[in-house]
């Protein structure tokens, strides 16, 4: 879910609340032509990250239209716009985006405002945005050049055709990318103003970049303002959750050790919200759903599947209830797959998931918590057959199911007779494929 609302192939420096600018001790004199400093500027990154420079990374600038044309042509090319519009209703179905949402629009718009800089790894270019504080430029080419040693020796054009339906893994791999290009890019900008920093003795950098970025902006940033939070949240993901995974997985070895990590990546946001979990060798559930359009019948269509992840229902949950209570019940989370369905006569959407947890405990308060939240969302209590392990809600958009049974929940959203649902669960439990890696 989160994958194909950013499905980019190009590494992007975000601004976010001037996160650039936030981190850094002082401001330094300003320079000219920054552009022309790439060599020096590469050197120093390549010594910080400790990997050698192979050739020379070309270089140049854009405007906001130039800027805004490299994402929409990006976009584009990563993302068809059957793609975004079954994300959209997707999350329009579960309640984390308005009705009226412009999905495509918004992306643009948002990325055109927040992108500092990109490196292309189809071209082998990095572009600054010309409107960059002149104080704030060697910050953003440090940022794309560690991109650019990323690229020379892990190839990052390995990542232009993710499958589809693993969004999760794919939000992974993007904040190994971006988690260390911004731990690189904190660590030259110290050491320029004379500062030696030894990351691994910070407190946790997920936690303080969250903490810092929340004093926000919203005159200089009004797309991230009004930006949906799942929008807004798994934007920023892949930098700070991906910064405190490098950071944990430096302290377990040294730049080597993150060599490694790009020949065996993160598998799950769980993974880099939990860096112990991927050194341990932890690895999600695989979960198979089937194809369900033959039974809802023809005129019904499957519009996306794909895996949300613990980052994923963690916003979920969180939309429609506490945060902290979202954070547990996601944390437990093993594996899920999802898939959406539109009735393409009505236009009714149907929602199906299928969880799995690492034990009794975690699926008992997942089920708990979206049990909480479709009652919060919707203003409805659970019919009479409520029971310790099912909840069934009639609501205005259509029948709502969980159900648990043992380390497994099912969701069905949009369900619209009993019959169906019914037929819809015991096929879901009857075929489902559950397999640990």
């Amino acid at each position: 879910m989160i994958k194909r609302v950013f499905a980019a192939g190009i590494v992007a420096l975000l601004v976010f609340s001037s996160i650039v600018a936030a981190l850094q001790v002082s401001v330094r004199k300003a320079e000219p032509n920054q552009l022309k400093a790439t060599e020096e500027i590469l050197q120093g990154v390549s010594k910080i990250r400790q990997l050698p420079v192979k050739h020379p990374v070309k270089n140049g600038a854009k405007n906001r239209d130039e800027i805004q044309a490299a994402i929409i042509r990006d976009l584009d090319e990563n993302t068809t716009p059957e793609e975004l519009d079954a994300s959209f209703k997707t999350l329009k179905k579960l309640g984390l985006a308005p009705a009226d949402f412009q999905l495509r629009d918004f992306t643009i718009g948002l990325l055109t405002e927040q992108v500092a800089g990109f490196y292309d790894p189809k071209t082998q270019f990095f572009y600054l945005a010309s409107w960059i504080p002149i104080a704030e430029q060697k910050t953003v080419i440090a940022h794309e050049l560690a991109h650019a040693l990323q690229d020379q020796h892990f190839n990052l054009k390995r990542f232009d055709k993710w499958a589809k339906d693993d969004s999760d893994a794919e939000l992974a791999a993007h904040s190994i990318a971006e988690g260390e290009a911004t731990i690189v890019m904190f660590l030259y900008d110290f050491a320029q103003l004379g500062f030696k920093i030894d990351v691994t003795q910070l407190p946790p950098l997920a936690e303080s970049m969250q903490a810092m970025n929340g004093i926000s902006n919203d005159k200089q940033f009004p797309m991230l303002a009004k930006a949906p939070n799942i929008i807004r949240e798994g934007l920023q993901f892949p930098y700070f959750y991906g910064a405190g995974f490098v950071q944990e997985v430096l302290k377990h070895g040294s730049w080597e050790r993150l060599d490694k990590a790009w020949q065996t990546l993160p598998t799950s946001s769980e993974q880099i919200m939990h860096p112990e979990k991927y050194l341990a060798g932890e690895r999600p559930v695989r979960i198979d759903l089937l194809n369900y359009t033959a039974m809802l019948g023809q005129e019904w269509k499957q519009l996306e599947t794909d895996i949300n992840g613990e980052f994923g229902y963690q916003l979920t949950l969180a939309e429609f209830i506490n945060k902290e209570t979202a954070q547990k019940a996601a944390a437990g989370w093993g594996g899920d797959k999802y898939a959406t369905y539109e009735d393409s006569k009505s236009g009714d959407l149907m929602v199906v998931q299928f969880t799995a947890w690492d034990s009794l405990q975690d699926s008992d308060e997942f089920f708990k918590a979206y049990a909480e939240r479709t009652e919060n969302r919707f203003k409805v209590k659970s019919s009479a057959e409520a029971t310790a392990k099912i909840r069934l809600y009639e609501t205005g958009e259509g029948l709502i199911a969980i159900e648990k049974r043992d380390k497994d929940v099912v969701i069905i959203e949009g369900a619209k007779s009993r019959e169906q649902l019914a037929r819809l669960q015991a096929e879901l439990w009857k075929s489902k494929k559950a397999l640990r890696q």
